[in-house]
């Protein structure tokens, strides 16, 4: 069968089952075709070195290391080619686990204990070196923390939502600066910010995953503009919950609603997607991550498929165009 038949075919798949039925139905075989500009996948379903428990979250952090945190609570360490290093857990996991992870200009890794309302600081080996944040709705306080950014100077970012839905600002004392997004910002109001950019040039970019969108904030919070709406076409977002940047400028978006990888200009034009729904290779299932490595090499979290596929971000046919 050709390739145009087989996309066809999948097509038709997905308007007759929906999305909950072709991932159920997918399967997962080791003869199947990758999808363009795949490079790698591993991982799988477990408890062990190697395996995930729902992955959440990734970031590239010092001596070329990919950490991914997973439900389990569990943070893993990986070379670029996919081979596990070392993990650690999580000092309590009872009320939840992270969502949103990264690293300091020191390599040391940041992690949004979200369920515990603060942010909790490693070094790259693992070892807990400090620990900031309380429940609550005042300054500095959080609810469910989802992200952290950390500037080259140290400054700290952190998204939250479940009522306060906000971005704060923190001194890399930990000391609270100022926070934006929230409801009383107009048209910069944010809905569970789930991941937070920063951009060579010091602004901030925000996956405003409820509002279906991407916004563009300035250092001290003002509000630059954004781009996206609701839906499943060209340009269009479900749920964005992480993005990342090029070499070109250009950045990728993890949709987690339509399983799917969504390239855009800076202005906000879509250059084209990558994935669709199923358990195949080039396929799939809730992703909330991607995470761009060396190479323009974009590490994607498939969360609900139990591992990691990585593709060349800017080689010739990546990305299926709109």
């Amino acid at each position: 069968m050709s390739q145009t038949r087989l996309a066809m075919s999948a097509l038709r798949a997905v308007c007759r089952l929906g999305l909950a039925g072709v991932i159920a139905a997918a399967g997962c075989e080791q003869g199947d075709a990758p999808g363009p500009g795949l490079e790698l996948v591993f991982g799988r379903t477990g408890m062990g070195p190697g395996e995930f428990s729902y992955p959440r979250a990734a970031v590239l952090g010092a001596q070329q290391r990919l950490y991914v945190v997973d439900k389990a609570g569990r943070i893993q360490c990986y070379t670029l080619d996919g081979r596990y290093q070392f993990g650690w857990v999580m000092p309590q996991t009872q009320a939840g686990k992270p969502t949103g992870l990264g690293v300091g200009p020191d390599g040391r890794i940041y992690v949004a204990d979200t369920h515990y309302s603060r942010i909790v600081i490693f070094t790259p080996d693992g070892q807990q070196v400090a620990t900031f944040g309380s429940y609550g709705t005042g300054p500095g306080q959080f609810l469910l923390p989802t992200d952290v950014a950390v500037t080259p100077t140290g400054e700290i970012y952190v998204a939250e939502y479940s009522g306060n839905d906000r971005v704060s600002k923190f001194t890399p004392q930990f000391a609270y600066l100022f926070s934006f997004g929230g409801a009383d910002a107009g048209e910069a109001q944010l809905r569970r910010p789930q991941a937070l950019l920063l951009d060579d040039d010091g602004t901030l970019w925000v996956a405003d995953a409820c509002n279906h969108r991407i916004c563009h904030f300035a250092a001290d919070g003002g509000f630059l503009g954004a781009f996206g709406r609701s839906g499943t076409g060209s340009g269009e977002l479900r749920f964005p919950y992480s993005l990342d940047r090029l070499s070109d400028g250009t950045f990728v978006v993890a949709e987690y609603g339509n399983n799917r990888i969504q390239r855009f200009d800076r202005s906000g034009r879509s250059l084209g997607t990558w994935g669709g729904a199923g358990r195949r290779p080039g396929q799939l299932a809730y992703p909330w991550a991607a995470a761009v490595g060396p190479g323009d090499r974009v590490f994607i979290l498939d969360s609900g498929n139990n591992r990691v596929q990585v593709l060349d971000g800017l080689a010739k046919g990546t990305w299926r165009r709109p």
